[in-house]
Order: structure tokens, then C-alpha cells, then sequence
């Protein structure tokens, strides 16, 4: 196995942390802004909303996608130590479990759970195990650490064509996966009585869930393709490491979005049109993923844009770039404040729900924005405080 040699090991690239923080305060505002806004405004003739919509629509993949670029540029550091024994990995497993056990937390709804024992109804738990956005980034982390545990395994190539080469079967995966829904949907259209095919057929509804279920808001075997994609594109940032501040190179990550932004469509469509005449296929399959190909282009554009806005500027590690890197407490709080999460007390529906005007919604999605980065000025001292609390309980229990 070749291991790659940075000039200097600590080096940190600020711009995934501007493209982090780009990505959480995307969400936050248009969360917010998704759930207050009246629907009367909701007209893709209006430019203004027509923008939103398009910038709203890029926030998960460029999540995703830059959750792959830097948690692939930082294990790369550690190719010196064995797999199990480097910090990075055993970091990542207790990621995945953090991530999950905090998505099924939020989920859990203790107003319903009261409301129905009082009534004396059996409280619907299987709500708690849709897969929604912290599940899919948990998994596909956990598919990221498996496939760099081949990387290193084989010892052979170069860390890139890995995930690359996995993003690509995921890219087969999701075209597949998403043509059984088309035709499940359909079948339902034309015989509601009839039961939705799930898959895994036979597996648990949380498993379902995870791919193609009763509550798969973010199937797994989709967003990988983003995180995959980014962990090759952190693998490739990481072997050139030395280059991120040359404009040819620069250049030439922005034209590889840009080519799969224009490209995608038009070349799937020719290649399903030969497969569909050998008798491969017999419709459209990968034109059933050109959609997130032309975002995940979308993304790399942005990625590129923001390497030369690192390169052009010095950036101070202020609250900005921080946000980035406190993305899940403030993802957490935000879907307990706004949707309710564990409480079952949220602003929507309790206190606006898809009702207000343009103005109200913005002030609304300001507020929110200006307490996330309120919440990571304070955060420091906040983990102190939690810390010194926490040792002086487990001295008093021993006592």
C-alpha cells in the first residue's frame, strides 16, 4: 500500500469548514423558513422563491458529501497505524453509534407517549425507527470505514479509486433501488389495496427503513453516493494536499462538478438507451439518479469556489467556522425546538405551521441562525460546566 506523505500532518483546509457551516446554517434556515412560510407564497414563478428552493435543494448532498471529504482527509492522516489501533477509525465506529442513538432519540415523542397511556391506547413506537438524515450520515460513515478498512486490507492503488469505485456501485445501487419504488408507487396508483413492496422484503421495519421502508426519509443506498463521492474527493485533496492552493489545480475540481452538473443527463440517457437495446434493461435506470449526479456536481462547483476563496483570503478560525464544526448539537436542538423532537412540543405545528408571511419566516430562520451561533460561542464553557458536573456526581456516588 503507497502512503501518502503530507508536508505538514496538522494542516487543517478551512474551506470544509466553511462548506460545513454553509451546509448547517443552509438547513437551519431552510427548515425554519420551510415550516413558517404560507403556502400562498410557495410559487416557482416568483424568482425569489424559485432561488430558495434551488439553494434549499443542494443543503443534504453538500451535508453529505462534505461529511465524506472531511472524515476521509482526516483518517488519511493516520495511515502510519494499523486500522483498529488508529484513533480516527475507533473515532468513527463511536460517530456511528452517537449518530444513530441520538437520530432514534430525537424521534421518540413523550407527549403522544402520555397522551396515549392516559387514554389507555398502545403508543405507536415504530415512529421512532424511521431513518431520517443523522441515521444515513451515521451509516454512511460506518459504509466509508469499512470500504477504507479494504483500502487497507489490499494494500494496493491508490485511497480514491476505493471510494470512488464504491461510490460508483452505489450509484448502480440507487438507480436500481429507485426504479422498484417507480414501479411500486405506480402499482399502488393502479391497486391502492395492495401491499408496498419494502425492501429488504423480509427484514425488520427499522432495516426496511433504512433503504426502502414505511419511514425512509434519507434511504441510505442514495446518500451514499454523496459521502462516497466526498470521501474520494478527500482522498484525492488529501494526496495532493500541497497543490489545494494552486488555481490549475483548483480549476480542475470545479470543471469535474461542472462536467457532472451539464454532463450527467445527457450521457446516462445514452448509455440507458444502449443498455435498453442489448436487453439489459427494459426502461430507464441510471437516468433514475441523474437528478443527484447534477446535485453532487453542483456540490463539487461549491466546494471549488470555496478552495479558492481559502486561497485568496486568510480565514481566522472565528464563530463562523466553528459552526461547522458543531454541526450535531446544533442539528439536534433545532429538531427539538422546531418539529418537537422528544418533548412533542415544536414550533411547528404549536406555533406556526406554513401560516406566516415571507417576513415573519425570515426573522424566524435570522432567530434561529443567531442562537446556533450563540449556542457554539458558549459551547466551550458549556462542556466544562457538563464535564466538572458529571466528575463531581461520580465523586459523590463513590462516595
Amino acid at each position: 500500500m503507497e502512503t501518502t506523505v503530507l508536508p505538514d500532518t496538522k494542516k487543517r483546509v478551512k474551506f470544509i469548514d466553511m462548506a460545513r457551516s454553509i451546509a448547517i446554517l443552509l438547513m437551519l434556515e431552510g427548515h425554519f423558513t420551510g415550516a413558517a412560510l404560507n403556502e400562498e407564497y410557495r410559487d416557482t414563478s416568483n424568482i425569489l422563491f424559485y432561488i430558495w428552493k434551488v439553494i434549499h435543494g443542494i443543503t443534504a448532498p453538500m451535508f453529505f458529501t462534505v461529511t465524506g471529504v472531511i472524515f476521509v482527509y482526516l483518517i488519511l492522516g493516520t495511515e502510519t497505524q494499523s486500522f483498529w489501533k488508529s484513533e480516527r477509525v475507533r473515532k468513527g465506529f463511536r460517530r456511528v453509534g452517537t449518530l444513530l442513538f441520538w437520530g432514534y432519540l430525537v424521534q421518540v415523542n413523550l407527549k403522544a407517549l402520555v397522551i396515549d397511556l392516559r387514554g389507555g391506547r398502545t403508543y405507536d413506537y415504530t415512529k421512532i425507527f424511521g431513518t431520517h438524515v443523522l441515521h444515513s450520515i451515521g451509516l454512511c460513515i460506518l459504509v466509508i470505514l469499512l470500504t477504507y478498512g479494504l483500502y487497507r486490507l489490499i494494500k494496493k492503488g491508490r485511497a480514491y479509486m476505493y471510494f470512488l469505485g464504491m461510490a460508483i456501485l452505489f450509484l448502480f445501487l440507487s438507480s436500481i433501488l429507485k426504479l422498484h419504488v417507480r414501479q411500486d408507487e405506480l402499482a399502488l396508483l393502479q391497486d391502492p389495496t395492495l401491499i408496498p413492496s419494502y425492501w429488504p422484503a423480509h427484514a425488520p421495519e427499522f432495516i426496511q427503513n433504512m433503504f426502502y421502508g414505511r419511514l425512509s426519509a434519507f434511504s441510505v443506498v442514495n446518500t451514499s453516493l454523496y459521502a462516497l463521492s466526498g470521501a474520494a474527493l478527500g482522498a484525492y485533496i488529501r494526496l495532493n494536499v500541497d497543490k489545494i492552493e494552486e488555481s490549475k489545480f483548483i480549476l480542475k475540481i470545479f470543471l469535474i462538478g461542472l462536467s457532472l452538473a451539464v454532463l450527467c443527463v445527457p450521457v446516462f440517457e445514452a448509455i440507458d438507451i444502449s443498455i435498453q437495446f442489448l436487453g439489459i434493461t427494459d426502461g430507464p435506470l441510471l437516468r433514475m439518479s441523474t437528478p443527484a449526479l447534477a446535485r453532487l456536481g453542483q456540490v463539487i462547483g461549491v466546494l471549488a469556489i470555496l478552495m479558492w476563496i481559502d486561497k485568496l483570503f486568510t480565514l481566522k478560525s472565528g464563530l463562523f467556522l466553528k459552526i461547522g464544526q458543531h454541526t450535531l448539537p446544533i442539528y439536534v436542538l433545532h429538531v427539538i425546538i422546531l418539529y418537537g423532537g422528544i418533548t412533542g412540543y415544536g414550533l411547528k405545528p404549536d406555533v406556526f405551521n406554513r401560516n406566516l408571511d415571507p417576513i415573519y419566516a425570515i426573522l424566524i430562520s435570522a432567530t434561529a441562525i443567531s442562537l446556533s451561533f450563540l449556542l457554539v460561542k458558549y459551547i466551550e464553557p458549556l462542556k466544562k460546566f457538563y464535564n466538572r458536573f458529571i466528575l463531581f456526581k461520580r465523586r459523590e456516588i463513590s462516595k
